[in-house]
């Protein structure tokens, strides 16, 4: 598969997940599967070994960097994407690793992405966004 089939694919695949991500009370998904009730599905873009990261603010003012996102519109035509930033969060609510993530948190913070630059599109769980923490009843 050459590497311009391959670009083509990333833009194709991102605006099928968009799809998806309006539709998500739907089913037949290509990318997700028994999730329902949720509004974004994330997403981790790659460019060969190399995953596509970013750095924003929390809404609380907080900085944070970040390889996860939620697409928010596709132009085909041009191959390129906004995309909007996801926090990942651990249990308290502070900004972590993904690695250590217990939730992911939406954010005003968006960029326009030229996808020709990545070769590949890995879907998250939509329950990962916004994901209730626990309330510990203190003894």
């Amino acid at each position: 598969m050459g590497e311009k089939h391959k670009k083509v694919c990333i833009c194709q695949d991102l605006q099928q997940l968009l799809e998806e991500q309006k539709k998500l009370s739907f089913d037949e998904f290509r990318f997700i599967s028994e999730d329902f009730g949720y509004d974004t599905i994330p997403f981790i873009l790659s460019s060969g070994k190399c995953q596509f990261e970013a750095f924003g603010w929390t809404n609380n003012g907080d900085f944070f960097t970040t390889n996860v996102f939620r697409v928010e519109a596709v132009d085909v035509r041009r191959c390129c994407a906004t995309i909007s930033l996801l926090v990942p969060v651990d249990i308290d609510g502070y900004p972590v690793d993904l690695c250590d993530v217990f939730s992911l948190r939406t954010t005003s913070n968006c960029l326009v992405v030229d996808l020709s630059c990545f070769t590949s599109l890995q879907p998250l769980s939509p329950r990962l966004v916004d994901r209730l923490l626990p309330i510990v009843d203190p003894k």
